[in-house]
């Protein structure tokens, strides 16, 4: 097998990534223009196909994809004449949707920030053209027109607002680029207000939001973006923080925990590839063997928008050097397909000299396809609610850090109910589950998480009123009393002037981990009322031990233990409980989805096991070998 320098492989493999994302944009490209060949005149004079009807964020994107393989000396299509037309379509484009303001039109109209990631682009684009040499006429005429891009949206950009926490540093370093391009006083003094409000780092790493998507997205690059051009190297000791705080939490299916999220991932499975490029970048600039270890073995994934990481290899010396004792890998030719396959992976120095842990984490639970730096016995996040506990075979994760939901289920709070994650080995039980029938209330949400030792408790309380006769000095007349919500639902009661009679339902649940064993014991005080523990597995095993439900796709374990198995992973779950009409196998997502006719149900296979709220019920999941 032929070798070379694990640079030179990584830097080979995304020109090829690259590439490969190219030719399939072109085709599309090719496809939209035969498809719409009649052209439409433009305000600017100039006709584009109505087929390259792109938002800008996306416009930019491709165009700084094309920008960055015509540049490339190792691209298929470095100088490629076959890149000038689809380069002036995407610039018409964006042009056409640069509003009077100077910012970009979109779903949210006129935004400073869904601005700010174009623009970021467009200065990832003219900091390419002007590293070169000679960019020749092509490059010159882009650069102008991106140049005037930038112009027209300096004074909206150093005016303009935000709506979320990320959109600070997302606008910054937007600002910061163009600050760089052309220094002006009033962008550098807009920098320093948002600056000024403090970086959002809660105390184990996480920003407010908790969430892996906007952490790889915008909030770490935006502030290594605004370390670097605006002379702020303190800045990326929050994304190393960050980064720490994320280690223990890959899988090795290749993803990350998201369950704790503030954000829409807490519903998704996300993919961990998007963290390459920070972890490679903060490996290389501080020598960490455990990023370096991270990067490694991110680096087996499929890779994230190899055209814009190629862009950032070209303008960073520290993503493009080797990593700190990295492998000398022989050349797969996998970067085409996307990268090898685990277990064709040979980890270098950095997987073994992975960080010295906590006290209470000994690398004794490394799991399979995860290096060591990755595995920890024990993890938390203590703000988030988040605990991971790990065996040889089997990962527990502990979630019960949910928001309270004063307001009710809403964008940017913490609201996913899933509270317990097992694997073992190729077997997911995705998300574990408690609803109770108890005024529509929704299901259990611990806001709440103690660990101690190889256990977490969880807990909540939920109540609700009924509402007596109004005393005689609020009566009306009329009969109109003022609209309030009264926690459940809204009506012109006067709710808060009336004495009530409350019920209430407390619950109780302890993981407690043991190798590849988890006991989860439920105990409940209040309201005799009916449950049902929703257990949902990762689709591709086989269910044994249960009854199905109809024609629903689901299953209910009503006696002794269940199995669910993939190859040669077993996880075993149970005992169960008799079914029983007054307890129904159903999973309640609460009123403040249901009346508007949603939910917030996992995908998956469901197993229930049903009972009423009385006293205490112990269930096991158990990670074992199967039949081969």
């Amino acid at each position: 097998m032929q070798t070379a320098p694990a640079e030179v492989v990584f830097l080979g493999r995304v020109v090829k990534a690259a590439d490969q994302y190219v030719h399939s944009m072109l085709e599309t490209h090719d496809a939209e223009a035969s498809a719409a060949p009649h052209l439409t005149a433009q305000p600017q004079g100039v006709a584009v196909p109505q087929a390259a009807a792109l938002p800008h964020r996306e416009a930019m994107g491709r165009l700084l994809a094309l920008v960055t393989v015509f540049s490339e000396p190792g691209s298929a299509y470095c100088g490629s004449g076959r890149l000038r037309e689809p380069m002036a379509c995407h610039l018409d484009r964006l042009e056409l949707l640069q509003g009077p303001t100077g910012l970009f039109d979109g779903t949210n109209l006129c935004s400073p920030p869904d601005s700010a990631f174009t623009l970021n682009d467009v200065c990832l684009a003219l900091g390419l053209i002007r590293a070169l040499d000679t960019p020749g006429p092509l490059l010159a005429e882009v650069d102008a027109r991106l140049s005037l891009i930038v112009a027209r949206a300096t004074d909206a950009m150093v005016s303009g607002g935000v709506h979320t926490p990320n959109h600070r540093w997302e606008l910054s370093a937007a600002l910061a680029q163009m600050h760089q391009l052309q220094p002006s006083q009033d962008i550098a003094d807009r920098i320093e207000e948002w600056l000024a409000e403090g970086i959002d780092q809660l105390p184990d790493g996480m920003y407010s939001e908790r969430s892996p998507l906007y952490a790889t997205a915008v909030t770490n690059p935006s502030l290594i973006t605004i370390a670097d051009s605006f002379g702020r190297p303190g800045l990326l000791d929050h994304v190393r923080r960050n980064l720490t705080a994320f280690l223990p939490f890959f899988n090795a299916d290749g993803s990350v925990e998201s369950v704790f999220s503030r954000r829409q991932d807490q519903w998704l499975t996300f993919h961990a590839a998007p963290f390459l490029r920070l972890y490679r970048r903060l490996a290389n600039q501080d020598g960490r063997p455990d990023f370096a270890a991270a990067a490694t073995w991110l680096g087996t994934l499929p890779l994230h928008e190899p055209a814009k990481l190629l862009a950032l290899t070209r303008l960073d010396p520290w993503l493009r050097a080797a990593l700190p004792g990295d492998a000398v890998f022989g050349d797969s030719g996998a970067g085409d397909a996307g990268g090898p396959a685990f277990g064709d992976v040979l980890f270098g120095d950095a997987v073994r000299l992975g960080q010295q842990p906590p006290s209470d984490a000994s690398i004794s639970g490394a799991a399979p396809g995860l290096p060591a730096a990755l595995a920890p016995v024990r993890a938390a996040l203590d703000s988030c609610g988040l605990h991971r506990f790990r065996a040889s075979g089997s990962v527990s994760t502990v979630f019960g850090g949910c928001d309270e939901l004063i307001p009710g289920v809403v964008s940017g709070l913490s609201s996913n109910p899933t509270f317990l994650r097992f694997v073992h080995g190729e077997a997911m039980l995705s998300g574990v589950r408690l609803s109770r029938s108890f005024f529509d209330l929704g299901p259990f949400r611990s806001q709440h998480t103690v660990r101690n030792g190889n256990s977490a408790a969880l807990s909540e309380t939920v109540a609700a009123n009924f509402y007596l006769p109004l005393p005689q000095g609020k009566r009306r007349e009329d009969g109109i009393y003022e609209l309030q919500h009264e926690g459940r639902f809204s009506a012109s009661m006067d709710f808060s002037s009336r004495p009530t009679v409350e019920h209430r339902l407390g619950t109780d649940i302890r993981v407690e981990v043991d190798g590849d064993q988890a006991v989860l014991t439920i105990d409940f005080e209040g309201a005799d009322t009916a449950f049902a523990l929703e257990l949902t597995f990762r689709p591709g095993g086989v269910l044994d031990g249960v009854a199905p439900l109809g024609e629903r796709g689901a299953f209910q374990l009503v006696d002794g233990m269940g199995s669910y198995r993939v190859g040669s992973d077993v996880i075993e779950f149970g005992p169960g409980i008799p079914a029983d009409p007054d307890t129904p196998p159903v999973y309640n997502p609460g009123e403040n989805y249901r009346y508007l006719a949603g939910t917030n149900a996992s995908d998956g296979i469901k197993v229930f096991i049903t009972g009423r709220t009385r006293g205490r019920h112990v269930f096991t999941l158990r990670g074992m070998p199967g039949p081969a």
